[in-house]
């Protein structure tokens, strides 16, 4: 698992399936929470699963983590507009996460291989080797 452990938990409200982000888009979601702390699943997590939209086209699809630090679109139909440089939000389906957040941007598509689907790979948004303070969505005062 890429997770990462963060020192809230249940005491300041956090709870499991609570969105984590930064300013530069999305981290992940809370697994685990304990009296004081919290494990986070990371995006770049092959467990990890992120309903998004491309921002320019509106075409849906489901990125997830891989082994490396890149993660993959899944389930775009060769027909529909994707380009390298495209960015992707997410698209608010799911429950986790809020409509609009940036989670990453295309970095290669391959439209010749078999299968209806295209194949995409996506940069992560948040630079993971640079994460230093993150914000959970839905923990109140």
């Amino acid at each position: 698992f890429k997770t990462v452990l963060v020192n809230k938990g249940e005491k300041e409200k956090v709870s499991k399936d609570m969105a984590v982000v930064t300013a530069e888009g999305v981290v992940g979601r809370v697994i685990e929470v304990s009296g004081d702390a919290a494990k986070v699943l990371l995006i770049t997590d092959p467990n990890s699963a992120l309903d998004v939209l491309i921002q320019r086209s509106r075409s849906q699809g489901i990125m997830e983590g891989r082994v490396d630090e890149v993660c993959v679109l899944k389930y775009v139909q060769k027909s529909d507009d994707v380009q390298v440089g495209d960015k992707l939000i997410t698209s608010g389906l799911g429950g986790i996460f809020p409509k609009g957040l940036m989670a990453g941007m295309v970095a290669k598509v391959d439209r010749k291989r078999p299968g209806i689907f295209q194949y995409i790979e996506v940069t992560p948004a948040v630079d993971f080797s640079r994460l230093e303070e993150v914000l959970i969505l839905g923990v109140g005062p």
